[in-house]
């Protein structure tokens, strides 16, 4: 969990006072976003969880490091339940 502020936004997206945002687009896709950078991350619906998945296991992009912390600080802020996998 990192110290920045995070802000649900009018259309769901997550923005954080460190300047990433993570917007929902449509059900299987998140758009996690960094300064000019950019990568899509897949999201699935659990049934036995009742939660949909993000899916933050893997990335060749460069924003991974960081991609699976600041989703696991979003998601609760996502309408819905989600969860990272």
């Amino acid at each position: 969990m990192t110290d920045s502020e995070l802000l649900r936004v009018g259309d769901g997206s997550v923005e954080s006072s460190e300047g990433w945002v993570a917007r929902l687009i449509g059900l299987e896709l998140i758009e996690y976003s960094s300064g000019p950078a950019a990568c899509l991350v897949n999201v699935g619906y659990s049934p036995t969880q009742r939660a949909r998945q993000i899916y933050a296991t893997e990335s060749i992009s460069e924003l991974f490091p960081k991609l699976r912390e600041h989703l696991r600080s979003a998601a609760p802020l996502f309408e819905g339940r989600y969860v990272v996998v």
